[in-house]
């Protein structure tokens, strides 16, 4: 019985041996995906899209995820232990309105969040934080969205990339939106938030199809809080990447001219111009 138990103990004691140093591998792989998921940045920094997002060229550039930032782990150190971060459970997108000028509509769900939520912004300052990377042919008004702010809709907002409002589509490049929404109890409906953001479409290049159509990816999340009452010197951000799961597809169709038409319209913008301008001058003449 022992002479035959021993090549048995052998295997177990191997086994042993192998699922341990599987446990002690994995083990740094998976915290260090956890701790990746939340990156800090310093308080005199307003914009996370300086450096989560782009190098701006003639293009944008593939923007970087959150892991990719630069290592702030040491940063980072203290700034997130024993926090029970709010979860996202729900995030829907839909274009509203017609024409040229229309809304992207979002409503944002955190999960289980009644106790949790109020106990989270009574110690933290806390910013949902939405990136929308907008297709080209549609740009946001950076007027339009300071009114949002000076009205309090929004804590701040930004527009990186073209924002030369008057390109046609065939002249501009694209841009992104930077939407800071200050959560405080008064500001959640049963912890839905809903944000509206005014979008524009530019003048889409000449096609027989008489409609050009543009279609949004989807958005980035982040939390962005820091504790209460904290000395100016040490002011950290930490920012929570919420991980939110691809959105419903929205998609934009622009009118746009038919290139057969372009002779004759030409024709008649000229002629229009040129009796207004022939007014002009009898006019002149006249009185």
């Amino acid at each position: 019985m022992a002479v035959a138990g021993g090549p048995c103990l052998l295997a177990v004691a191997l086994a042993a041996a192998w699922i341990s140093a599987a446990a002690a591998s994995s083990s740094p792989e998976q915290a260090g995906r956890g701790q990746k998921s939340i990156n800090c940045m310093p308080c005199s920094r307003t914009y996370i899209g300086d450096e989560y997002l782009y190098t701006f060229t003639d293009q944008l550039a593939p923007h970087r995820g959150l892991a990719e930032m630069s290592d702030s782990g040491e940063l980072c150190k203290g700034l997130t232990d024993a926090v029970e971060v709010p979860t996202l459970s729900e995030l829907h997108r839909q274009l509203v309105g017609e024409g040229s000028h229309r809304r992207l509509v979002y409503s944002v769900k955190f999960g289980a969040c009644q106790d949790a939520m109020v106990n989270f912004l009574d110690g933290y300052d806390a910013h949902l934080v939405i990136i929308e990377k907008l297709p080209n042919g549609v740009f946001a008004d950076p007027f339009e969205l300071q009114h949002f702010v000076e009205r309090k809709v929004f804590l701040d907002v930004a527009v990186f990339g073209d924002t030369n409002l008057e390109l046609p589509s065939a002249l501009s490049n694209r841009s992104t939106v930077e939407i800071h929404f200050d959560l405080r109890p008064s500001t959640l409906t049963n912890c839905n938030i809903v944000i509206d953001l005014p979008l524009h479409a530019r003048y889409p290049p000449l096609d027989a199809s008489e409609h050009a159509t543009v279609e949004f990816g989807s958005p980035d999340l982040l939390l962005r809080y820091r504790k209460k009452e904290i000395r100016s010197e040490s002011c950290l951000w930490a920012l929570k990447n919420l991980e939110a799961a691809p959105v419903e597809k929205a998609a934009w169709r622009v009118p746009c001219g038919d290139e057969a038409h372009i002779g004759f319209v030409s024709s008649i913008t000229f002629l229009s111009a040129l009796v207004c301008s022939m007014s002009i001058v009898l006019a002149a003449l006249v009185f």
